[in-house]
């Protein structure tokens, strides 16, 4: 007859109850994809022959590839820690993941993860006037390109644009020599649909600013088809002349500055490679941040979002 010792009950138990969180977590979401699933490996720098103080190279197992350099204050975790924390944070706020769709990507060497869900029992038609849906995205990195984060936006149908939160900033952020914890993210996630409820009536406010096409052309001329040189700043005539393309095919939304808001946020979305070996995912956070900056930038906040009275209205 076997005998329990009290050790073994309570590694028993631990193993046990950990295995049943992680079962009740793939009903949330989906484990994470393979090809992130990883724990970096710290190798020291040399040069000439002797280690640099302080200075190592991250390492990615699968690849035996260097994929990014840090300091001791610099930590590394398998993704897969805070993805399974995001997961544990939506059971713990009783988010609606029935039927979410996930999609995982990321940058060419895997050192750094974004994760798309869209949350599909999320709909704000009523509040926008259209079919649309909650979207977060989690991201990630080992070589400190990217925050840890997660932001909430809402999808729309009609472009599958990622809508960014016109008012507020919603989102989570954390420093890689942090740790977030699941009820810290049960909060915040928990507040996301409501949140998102009034962003999605700020939207709808939008299609009554009236606009001219001059003022669009010169908002965008100013503060998107721009670039820095040496000598200052310059428009990128090519650049612009796409972009009012982008505009005029929005033009079923009403001459409105929700159409210019609908152009913002494709630039972010529809990001394609114009070169090869163009390493897609990190040019789609350069420009998510960009245009991020351009919405919530004191112009456009000025010429195209809603006054009080109007929301009121």
């Amino acid at each position: 007859m076997f005998e329990y010792s009290f050790d073994n009950t309570v590694q028993e138990v631990i193993a046990t109850t950990k295995e049943s969180v992680m079962s009740d977590l793939d009903l949330v979401l989906p484990p994470l994809d393979p090809a992130y699933d990883y724990t970096p490996v710290h190798e020291p720098q040399t040069r000439n022959g002797k280690v640099i103080e302080n200075a190592f190279w991250v390492i990615n197992p699968l690849t035996d590839s260097v994929i990014g350099s840090g300091k001791s204050v610099h930590r590394t975790a398998n993704f897969s820690n805070f993805w399974d924390t995001f997961r544990e944070g939506l059971l713990k706020a009783n988010v609606d993941t029935t039927g979410a769709e996930v999609k995982f990507s990321g940058t060419n060497n895997q050192s750094a993860l974004s994760v798309k869900v869209i949350f599909k029992n999320y709909d704000f038609t009523k509040q926008l006037g259209e079919a649309s849906h909650m979207m977060m995205t989690v991201r990630d990195s080992h070589d400190q390109s990217v925050k840890r984060s997660i932001n909430a936006m809402i999808y729309r149908l009609a472009c599958l644009n990622g809508m960014v939160a016109p008012r507020e900033r919603l989102g989570f952020s954390e420093k890689h020599t942090t740790n977030a914890d699941p009820e810290t993210l049960a909060k915040v996630a928990a507040d996301y649909p409501i949140r998102l409820k009034a962003e999605a009536g700020i939207m709808q406010a939008m299609t009554r600013i009236k606009i001219e096409r001059d003022q669009v052309i010169d908002f965008f001329r100013r503060n998107v088809a721009t670039y820095k040189t040496k000598t200052g700043v310059k428009v990128n005539d090519k650049m612009l002349e796409r972009i009012i393309g982008i505009f005029d095919n929005y033009r079923s939304v009403g001459t409105n500055a929700y159409q210019v808001y609908n152009t913002l946020t494709h630039l972010s979305t529809h990001i394609e490679a114009v070169r090869d070996g163009t390493d897609v995912e990190r040019k789609r956070i350069r420009i998510e941040q960009d245009i991020e900056g351009v919405i919530h930038g004191e112009e456009f906040q000025r010429l195209f979002m809603p006054s009080p009275e109007l929301l009121a209205a």
